[in-house]
């Protein structure tokens, strides 16, 4: 990474941390999901740099990927645990952070356990350090505070425009699981719940990503779709809201469905805990060099 670029991802971590605990105040009982989520889309885009994927606000025992779609009427109900997950990039520089805020003190462990989970992956966070082992610390430190991880969540490698880039940092010990590179950027997400601790598709899908372009059999539509898709976001994930200009609510939803079923676009389910367990997360993006691991967010 170059010093410039550095320098931008030190402030698109800064806006997306600025941006979460905006979001994290807003977070009440009755509140529109819808709301929380512009409110953080608009702010990051307003302080200079853009959405690196759609608001998820995914709510008790959903885990993650749910994000509002358009004219979206869901409220936060009482006594909720609200996982608030958003990413700013700049130029592709991208940073990813997350928050868990309860509605019931019930559950201020459960909290706990994930963000001191997180605190402890951080200081373990060194190059050359194994991943496996990072993963054998967020299992500790979670399970001592009475909770599971959930096994088949975790945080990713990041790299320009690539917000998943094929490394996995797992929330519990795996073997072979490679190493920590320096001169890196990483995301760090330990997610704890009081269920089975592994999570499944719901039905629910509202965050897209572009496949591929070269697609054939693409009506005049979709192809206006496909190339507005390229245009504004790239290889990063997006949400029907963010298409909203270029028809009305039944006519986005059936192109991106017909996008996706022509494998035009991958789309992302909502994920379910799978014993409909409480879920709670917190995440930083890192940043790796040979002397110090940097907290951008």
């Amino acid at each position: 990474m170059t010093e410039d670029e550095l320098k931008l991802l030190l402030k698109a971590g800064k806006i997306a941390a600025e941006a979460r605990d905006t979001g994290a105040k807003m977070i009440k009982a009755g509140v529109k999901v819808l709301d929380v989520c512009e409110t953080v889309e608009k702010m990051i885009i307003e302080k200079g740099a853009k959405p690196a994927f759609p608001c998820n606000l995914s709510i008790n025992s959903e885990a993650a990927h749910y994000s509002p779609v358009i004219n979206d009427e869901k409220i936060i109900p009482e006594g909720a645990v609200v996982k608030l997950d958003i990413g700013a990039h700049i130029e592709g520089i991208i940073t990813d952070t997350a928050v868990t805020v309860s509605l019931d003190e019930r559950y201020s462990r459960l909290l706990e356990a994930s963000k001191e989970a997180l605190n402890a992956a951080i200081q373990n966070f060194k190059a050359g350090a194994s991943l496996g082992e990072i993963g054998k610390v967020i299992e500790r430190v979670i399970k001592m505070n009475g909770y599971k991880p959930i096994r088949n969540l975790g945080g990713h490698l990041i790299r320009k425009y690539e917000l998943h880039a094929g490394i996995f940092v797992p929330n519990v010990y795996e073997r072979n699981a490679g190493r920590i590179f320096d001169d890196n950027t990483y995301a760090i997400e330990p997610f704890a719940t009081d269920g089975m601790g592994m999570v499944t598709e719901g039905k629910a899908e509202t965050i897209f990503s572009l496949r591929s372009v070269d697609v054939r059999g693409l009506t005049d539509v979709e192809k206006k779709f496909l190339d507005s898709i390229q245009e504004r976001f790239k290889t990063l994930p997006f949400s029907e809201r963010w298409l909203s200009d270029l028809g009305d609510k039944s006519l986005v939803e059936a192109t991106l469905r017909s996008l996706t079923k022509k494998k035009a676009l991958y789309s992302y389910p909502v994920l379910v805990e799978m014993k409909k367990g409480t879920v709670s997360q917190f995440e930083h993006t890192v940043y790796v060099n040979k002397d110090e691991t940097i907290v951008i967010t």
